[in-house]
């Protein structure tokens, strides 16, 4: 707004009513009349003076309800002031501001982008449409925003950093990596920038970019734990166990009593078969955190590993008579006693992990499978159902769905829906693949079935089960040669499987009964 000269007195005396309030005034509408009185005093009969002390006196109102909170009343006063002078971007980011502040975001957003024609180079009001573009999900318009602020001020760090966050919460994160480095050459002594950084290229599977980064954060603030315990996980991730480790010694020395660090060193000693050091490391994190749940489920993956299952189970009941009852407790009592086929015992604490954390669908998938081996088999169905709904679920629970079906004989044609599911999800899964091709043969279409078992024998060349299918896929074809040579081959995998015995014993006496009819 260009002033006049009688204007600059009448401002003049505005600001210092404004600046000096009479003592004891705390309402905005005594402010009122002492400004609408001195422009009255001071106003010149010349309608030009008139319309702009009239724009002016409406936007100082407007600046006084802002500054008490009355943020509709300021709203009323800057449109006042529009209707005054329309050519003044200040205004118009002032009430775009207001109507923001009141949700009013489409309204907003015109006026912002009247601001924005009054004055293409002012930055507030990109960012402030780019924050309207991003709380309405219009992401694209949001970034078309920020980019705007940027050619006016190529280098403004909030603008850049309100850009990589919207790049990221799109998952467009190969941008939001160019714009954090465009930031660190800007500033390139903030820790924080250099780990965020590096988890977006840890995400983007660039470890040895993110390494970079998490030596670089750490090289700014050596006491950066974050930092320090993410390049541990680098390093793991990069099967450089070696150098993890000693990242998991040095978050240690800085935090003696950090439980990550601990956790980590365990699972990779575990990992490495180097057992007796995994225990020392448990021991200790069980010594600092006695009664959290960590050291025992550590202690239960080391003696699996060793399988001294009863040494496992006793831990874990250690935990629970402790007062521990996290569901993954409740999980792995659950597989120990699926493993020696105690599938009733199963059920029991596979029911306790569910209602423990009835949100995750890998322990309902266990109990699922608990009950189809005790014969409950539509109450594992009922379950299957319920955690099979959408289309990015368990491929496990899928197959499994699935091939229940295709066992049956009914919904075989759900049954395939439900294994291409899971293969969509696991497309390179030997037993998915098997389930398929049980399905078709199940629907007679044997052709379909050779292909993919045929598929799943390529993935597992020695799975007993596939073997098995194979046979009775060629059996099914007349290729009884062929199904012998797969059921042999079943039987050498599962020596004690009586089914496989049978049909094999079916068919050397059918082989026998075709000789003596032939003659032979």
């Amino acid at each position: 707004m260009t002033l006049k000269r009688p204007e600059v007195l009448i401002f003049f005396i505005i600001y210092l009513l404004f600046s000096f309030p009479p003592f004891g005034i705390s309402e905005p509408g005594l402010y009122a009349e002492g400004i609408k009185g001195a422009i009255d005093h001071t106003r010149s009969s010349d309608p030009e003076i008139k319309t702009a002390a009239d724009a002016l006196a409406h936007y100082i109102m407007g600046s006084v309800y802002d500054n008490f909170g009355v943020t509709e009343k300021a709203v009323v006063e800057y449109k006042e002031t529009l209707q005054e002078e329309k050519n003044v971007a200040e205004v118009y980011l002032k009430l775009g501001a207001d109507l923001m502040l009141l949700n009013r975001l489409d309204e907003a957003e015109e006026v912002l982008e009247k601001a924005s024609a009054v004055d293409p180079e002012n930055t507030r009001s990109h960012l402030l449409l780019a924050i309207i573009h991003t709380a309405k999900g219009e992401y694209n318009k949001a970034a078309t925003q920020h980019e705007e602020a940027l050619k006016y001020d190529p280098e403004n760090l909030n603008t850049l950093a309100f850009l990589s966050d919207l790049f990221v919460a799109q998952r467009k994160l190969g941008k939001a990596a160019e714009v954090y480095e465009k930031i660190l050459r800007i500033r390139n002594d903030d820790a924080f920038l250099y780990f965020n950084l590096g988890i977006i290229y840890s995400k983007l599977d660039l470890l040895d970019k993110a390494e970079e980064k998490f030596i670089k954060a750490i090289e700014v603030d050596e006491n950066y734990l974050e930092a320090q315990i993410v390049l541990g996980f680098i390093y793991e991730v990069d099967k450089r166990y070696n150098k993890a480790i000693e990242q998991y010694k040095r978050v240690i020395e800085i935090d003696p009593n950090n439980k990550e660090a601990y956790i980590r060193l365990t699972q990779i000693y575990n990992k490495q078969g180097q057992f007796e050091k995994a225990e020392k490391e448990n021991e200790k994190l069980l010594k600092i955190y006695p009664i959290s749940v960590e050291p025992y489920l550590n202690g239960f993956s080391i003696y699996l590993h060793q399988k001294e299952y009863k040494k496992a189970e006793n831990v874990i009941n250690e935990a629970l008579k402790k007062g521990l009852t996290d569901a993954s407790l409740y999980a792995g009592l659950g597989y120990l006693y699926s493993l020696d086929d105690e599938h009733q015992k199963a059920v029991k604490v596979y029911r306790q992990a569910v209602l423990a954390d009835d949100e995750n669908d890998v322990y309902k998938f266990y109990l699922a499978s608990s009950l189809d081996q005790i014969g409950e088999t539509e109450k594992a169905i009922a379950i299957l159902k319920s955690i099979t709904k959408g289309s990015d679920g368990l491929p496990e629970a899928y197959n499994y769905l699935g091939y229940l079906y295709a066992e049956s004989g009914k919904d075989l044609d759900e049954a395939i829906i439900l294994i291409k599911k899971a293969l969509k999800l696991d497309p390179d899964n030997g037993a998915y693949i098997d389930s398929l091709g049980w399905t078709y043969y199940k629907k007679g279409e044997t052709k379909k079935a050779l292909q993919e078992i045929k598929k799943a024998v390529k993935y597992l060349p020695n799975d007993p089960i596939i073997a098995e299918h194979f046979g009775d896929i060629y059996f099914a074809k007349g290729s009884e040669r062929k199904a012998l040579r797969q059921w042999k081959r079943a039987l050498k995998a599962d020596p004690d499987n009586k089914r496989i015995e049978k049909k094999i014993e079916r068919s050397k006496k059918n082989k026998k009964t075709s000789k003596k009819e032939r003659g032979i």
